[in-house]
């Protein structure tokens, strides 16, 4: 039980970074990362293919998160993707984890 509210705690801002950080070094190589912020409660971190996607993540204090994909300047939301992801927004481990692995499905069925 204790382990499982361990589990469900937000992360802090700079955790939830290094996770999507780590995520992208092991297994989305083609993608540089552009931008990584921390400001006043607030985390974002832009990821680039060198070509013409885009890919971000956007956190606030608050503990949740989204994920926006950018394909030749028109924005997405992994949400209409996958609605799943609505149900799995918390800035937990397994929710950032959950939402990485549906971002990787909608990228090798898509792009």
């Amino acid at each position: 039980m204790e382990s499982d509210m361990v589990e469900n705690q937000s992360l802090n801002l700079s955790d939830s970074i290094d996770l999507v950080e780590q995520y992208f070094e092991e297994n989305f190589k083609e993608y540089v990362l552009l931008k990584k912020t921390i400001y006043t409660g607030y985390w974002w971190i832009e990821y680039f293919n060198g070509v013409d996607n885009r890919i971000c993540f956007d956190g606030d204090i608050g503990g949740h998160f989204s994920v926006k994909i950018f394909i030749s300047d028109t924005e997405y939301s992994l949400w209409q993707f996958d609605r799943s992801v609505n149900n799995r927004t918390q800035s937990t481990s397994e929710n950032i984890l959950y939402q990485l692995n549906v971002l990787k499905s909608f990228l090798s069925d898509n792009i």
